[in-house]
């Protein structure tokens, strides 16, 4: 070749990459590569170290005339073109551009990237290179793939998605068969099958579908068990984003490239293949080839916006160029053509789309497999916020509602989320009036009665920006509202902002009543900030916050009143539980200022407006009527109050520290400000409260509890009279004698023992719960000496009064003290024998049999309670005077009370709250005095042969009673839940209870709520057993040992969780970072188990490790430690009484000492 000649240096590569692709596209072309994408890393020549030191741009910049250089250099080597190329190399435009020299030394593992394609990629090189992002970690299923193909450059490292996108459209163009054939095998290598197609399959399109169902047939025959996009194998986790991610980048790049409209063919090819392959019985390719299938649609869709943003700045540029003076006409007709260029290709993209919806989407978004229907589900929320003018209409807005029935919870969150981003915007109200009239109803229901907490309250927020578009019915307002009482935190939670909005438009429209805010403000006059006693306008809002609450409060009160009477023979109420109003109020706070505001409350609540009369009809509204206030919204506020004030506190101790948690002085003297405040003005209102609100039971109660909020510490430093505290007292006093209420004596009993948890005031409580004791016993003595069928209201009443009294006082003295006779006559006994005689004649008493009535049942209750208490208090003072070696003269005998109960028991039906509170403070009586276990003695301690006999085992007889109670439980809790129990063996101790003891075969009113009381009896008396078996007063000893033991497991995974948890404790206690001994040295003792295989490896010997049943390793066995199922059979060997007999010494005293 002359040096004359043209060159033609095309033609001279191509031929060179054809016949030698290593010497050609590896030696001269892939510096040219480096230079386009700096993030693609080359393999290295044989001479790449002479190059180390050269400008590795140089070879980039240089053409094709290059290439013609180094052809006529071969022939012919010459100075001049040798000073050609160094002028070329100094005249370089971008000499010191390329610094990444590793990334040209590093070697690459996959197959070499071809680079004589001038494509464009997605993501733009020279902002890479300024800014280099670290490649992905993609996740490599099995060491073979990272061999060669799409499949390993896609998942390996090294490798951008752009680049190999890029490099696969270079191989479209060379040779279009095998390229497609390699993305397709990518495809069907992702479903985890490894099978192949050829490039015959790719060039008889018609025959893909026999060609995928061959395919299929053979992957099924090896019955897969999991496949890539749901493998949770270490590495795998980034597996779909990748997948979705490369074909993402692969329809933008050839968008960026023009090929998505120039060779259709690209498009095409995909679909045939991963259209077919959605359509699978197999669900590995169904769900890859619809997840590839969408991605590409949310690739298109984004394109399509981006064709419309262009074509839309191009239209504004012609309209500019028209309205010019001198309009260039050339200029006008480019922007013309490339206007129609744009609509052309957005109509080709918007048909493939419409293929994809009408092939994969309609069939998919009904899959049998939630996953796949989330996947449709999220695509078409993309597809609707992406390209609204196409997509955000009815016709495809309805595949949303229809998918809100779905019975996956994932897939309806997932809707409920598309949903949300919908109706944030409020301009799109119009195009969503005909979806939410049509579902409105399923989305209210979806907010009231969902399984899932998180789809409820996220359906709440939903219904709120409903609400917001004016498109939500009154009546579903009020149902949405109701969700105030609900009993998920999440749900108030999300409700709150929707209630808060639905107060001001109440309060906006009984603002018109008063011409406005101008004319309520000209009506009340200048409000004074500390003035709370007078009218002011955040009265009339607390006022609608009532009215709210009492229209949404649809609870029946004749169930909370069941509630009560049927677990009221199970325990004591717990006052710390607060109620529904409680828990609405507590929403409220947290969503509106004025509940805030705790002193405006309580002047609003003290404020006369009994002699305010309603307006007569055309007259005008006065402030005061219409915030009268009746019995209900009354009970609703004082719940109100009492959360405002607890929070007001609560709130200011945490601000005792800044936001970095550190304690300023300034903080701590503000925190304490406005402890003393409240202190100060709340000891001011209570009485007064008590005072207007005492009379009523409910108000009473919620007056009550917030004497438990308050601060007596301040109050006492504070200096204020002794005599404010004391009359404070009284009141409370007041109200625990004169009501008959269970709630309110609870509240006042436990007011009263928060007053006495302050030392420095003791000495005023103490002589006011002293005056107290001495009221009760008189008038116990003064009932149990007249005896009257008509008095048993009143016995029942003082009964309970000393019940409660006793629980949180000692009550030791008062009940054994004994009353002078001041006759010398012969006094009556019922006048002069003890308290607790009394009592204990009174559980007695034959006349308080079964059919005395429900006050008789609650009076022997009662009664047990009470004595049960005076040995708790009686065991505390013994276990506090022996340690120190105080002598005592008399220890309690109990055994009469226990004998006492027995009969009860034995007199009682199976169902009777009478006898289920009898056996339970039977089995609290044996365990409490099991204690004294622990109890240190001193040496040559006076009593030290007299302590031991305190502990005592429970009689066969009773053990028997208690077993038939608990066998009535288990059955009965069983046919409530329509749970199938264990057939009973023939040995079993408990005989199943008579037909006429369980409950009523009608059912229940309330099914649900009978069901859970009667768990909740079930599991009192189980938690009762299990710790009297756990202290070694109950099942321990006997012919029948261990057989209650056995009985308590036996249906213990048929009860449900909570009597499994309860159950669980039998097995004892995990111990707390510590090995056990050796277990050798116990001898026959010791329950040997073999050494589980998993942890041989942290062990010296396995054949030294002995495991006990009832510790960790044993827990763990079974599975008991992850509340799963335990298998029976799993138990170790040596049963339950070998169990006993080394687990004793170990841990299951520990128990019993907290």
């Amino acid at each position: 070749m002359e040096l004359s000649d043209p060159p033609t240096p095309d033609t001279s590569l191509d031929m060179s990459s054809t016949v030698n692709p290593r010497k050609s596209g590896r030696s001269t072309q892939k510096p040219v590569l480096l230079n386009k994408d700096p993030n693609i890393s080359q393999v290295s020549t044989g001479n790449s170290g002479k190059r180390k030191r050269a400008d590795p741009p140089v070879q980039a910049l240089v053409d094709s005339s290059d290439a013609e250089s180094e052809d006529e250099a071969s022939d012919d080597e010459s100075d001049p073109d040798e000073e050609e190329l160094k002028e070329r190399r100094r005249k370089a435009p971008r000499p010191k551009k390329a610094t990444r020299k590793s990334v040209a030394k590093k070697q690459r593992k996959g197959p070499a990237l071809t680079t004589n394609l001038a494509v464009r990629p997605a993501v733009n090189g020279a902002k890479r290179a300024a800014r280099p992002k670290q490649p992905q970690v993609r996740p490599v299923q099995n060491l073979e793939d990272t061999g060669s193909g799409l499949y390993s450059e896609v998942f390996s490292e090294g490798h951008t998605l752009e680049a190999v996108a890029a490099d696969w459209i270079a191989r479209w163009e060379q040779n279009n068969a095998e390229a497609m054939c390699d993305l397709i095998n990518f495809v069907i290598k992702c479903t985890g099958c490894n099978s192949r197609i050829d490039v015959h399959d790719i060039e008889d399109q018609d025959n893909a579908p026999s060609k995928l169902g061959d395919i299929q047939e053979d992957y099924q025959a090896l019955k897969p068990t999991d496949y890539p996009l749901l493998s949770k194998a270490k590495g795998n986790s980034s597996f779909r984003s990748t997948l979705s991610g490369f074909f993402a980048t692969l329809t933008s790049t050839c968008h960026e490239a023009g090929l998505l409209y120039s060779d259709l063919a690209i498009l095409e090819n995909i679909e045939v293949w991963v259209h077919t392959m959605s359509s699978s019985t197999l669900r590995p390719f169904r769900h890859t080839a619809t997840v590839i299938a969408l991605s590409i649609g949310n690739t298109l869709c984004t394109v399509a916006a981006d064709i419309a943003d262009n074509a839309a700045k191009t239209m504004r540029q012609k309209e500019g160029e028209q309205k010019k003076k001198s309009v260039n006409k050339e200029r006008v007709k480019a922007l013309e053509a490339k206007i129609a260029e744009g609509d052309r290709r957005r109509t080709q993209v918007l048909d493939s789309m419409k293929d994809l919806l009408d092939a994969v989407f309609i069939h998919r978004y009904r899959d049998v497999d939630p996953k796949i229907r989330l996947e449709c589900v999220t695509a078409l929320g993309n597809w609707i916020t992406t390209l609204p003018d196409v997509y955000f209409d009815g016709m495809h807005l309805r595949y949303l509602g229809w998918v809100l029935s779905d019975i996956s919870t994932p897939t309806r969150a997932e809707v409920i989320k598309q949903l949300g981003k919908l109706f944030k915007n409020k301009d799109n109200a119009p195009r969503l009036r005909t979806f939410t009239e049509k579902f409105r109803a399923r989305i209210v229901e979806m907010a009231v009665r969902d399984s899932e907490v998180s789809i409820r309250a996220s359906t709440v927020e939903l219904l709120d920006m409903i609400r917001k578009t004016g498109l939500l019915e009154p009546d579903d307002i009020d149902v949405v509202g109701r969700l105030i009482y609900d009993t998920e935190p999440r749900v108030r939670t999300a409700v709150a902002g929707f209630f808060a909005e639905n107060i001001n438009d109440l309060y906006e429209t009984t603002l018109e009543d008063f011409g406005g805010e101008e004319g309520l403000a000209d009506m009340l006059g200048e409000e004074v900030e500390d003035d709370f006693d007078t009218p002011r306008s955040s009265w009339l809002k607390l006022k609608c916050i009532a009215e709210a609450l009492q229209s949404y409060d649809a609870e029946d009160d004749e169930q909370d009143s069941a509630l009560r009477e049927a677990g009221g023979g199970g325990g004591l109420i717990a006052t710390g539980v607060d109620s529904r109003y409680a828990m609405a109020a507590r929403t409220i706070y947290d969503g509106i200022s004025v509940a805030r505001e705790w002193e405006v409350l309580a002047g609003y609540l003290l404020f006369d407006l009994s002699s305010t009369d309603q307006p007569s009809e055309g007259a005008d509204v006065t402030l005061e009527s219409r915030c009268k206030l009746n019995e209900k919204e009354a009970i609703l506020l004082l719940e109100l109050l009492n959360v405002a004030v607890k929070a007001r506190l609560s709130e200011a101790v945490e601000a005792k520290a800044d936001k970095r948690g550190h304690k300023t002085k300034a903080l701590k003297e503000e925190s304490r400000e406005i402890q003393e405040s409240t202190a100060l003005h709340l000891a001011k209102t209570l009485p007064k409260l008590l005072k207007k609100f005492g009379s009523n039971p409910a108000t009473a109660s919620a007056v009550l509890r917030l004497g438990q909020v308050l601060n007596l510490e301040v109050f006492q430093e504070l200096r204020q009279d002794s005599t404010t505290y004391a009359s404070l007292l009284d009141d409370i006093n007041k109200q625990f004698l004169t009501h008959t209420d269970q709630g309110v004596i609870a509240e006042a009993s436990t007011a009263l023992l928060h007053a006495r948890g302050f030392e420095d005031l003791e000495e005023v409580t103490e002589s006011k719960v002293q005056e107290l004791w001495d009221d009760m016993i008189s008038t116990l003595r003064a009932l149990m000496s007249s005896r009257e069928d008509d008095n048993i209201p009143e016995l029942c009443n003082t009964v309970r009064r000393i019940a409660n009294l006793a629980s949180i006082s000692d009550c030791v003295a008062a009940l054994d003290l004994e009353a002078r006779s001041v006759s010398k006559k012969k006094a009556n006994p019922q006048t002069t024998a003890s308290p607790l005689n009394l009592l204990m004649e009174l559980i007695r008493d034959p006349e308080l049999d079964n059919e005395a009535g429900e006050e008789a049942d609650e009076t022997l209750i009662s009664a047990t309670k009470a004595i049960l208490f005076y040995y708790m208090w009686t065991v505390r003072s013994l276990q506090t005077a022996i340690p120190s070696g105080t002598a005592t003269s008399q220890f309690p005998n109990f055994a009469r009370f226990a004998q006492t109960l027995e009969t009860l028991v034995d007199n009682r039906p199976a169902a009777s709250p009478v006898r289920l509170a009898a056996v339970g403070t039977l089995l609290d009586l044996y365990t409490l005095f099991a204690t004294f276990r622990h109890v240190q003695i001193p040496p040559n301690h006076p009593n030290a042969d007299d302590i031991p006999s305190l502990i005592q085992h429970v009689p066969m007889s009773a053990e028997s009673l208690i077993l038939s109670t608990y066998a009535a439980l288990e059955k009965a809790f069983a046919k409530r839940s329509r749970r199938i129990l264990e057939p009973a063996p023939d040995e079993d101790l408990a005989s199943d209870p008579d037909s006429s003891d369980d409950e009523d075969e009608d059912e229940p009113k309330h099914a649900q709520q009978e069901t859970l009381i009667a768990e909740k009896r079930l599991c009192e008396i189980a938690g009762k057993m299990v710790l009297a078996i756990v202290g070694r007063v109950l099942d321990h000893e006997g012919p029948n040992k261990g057989k209650i033991k056995e009985r308590l497991q036996r249906n213990k995974v048929k009860l449900g969780s909570n009597f499994k948890e309860v159950v669980a404790y039998l097995d004892g206690p995990k111990p707390k970072g510590r090995k056990r001994a050796p277990a050798n040295k116990r001898g026959k003792k010791g329950v040997a188990v073999k050494p589980v295989e998993i942890d041989d490896e942290d062990e010296e010997s396995g054949e030294e490790r002995q495991v006990e049943e009832g510790g960790e390793e044993d827990l763990r066995e079974r599975e008991l430690v992850e509340d799963r199922i335990v298998d029976p059979d799993d138990e170790s060997a040596g049963g339950d009484e070998a169990a006993m007999a080394g687990a004793d010494e170990v841990e299951e005293d520990n128990i019993m000492g907290d």
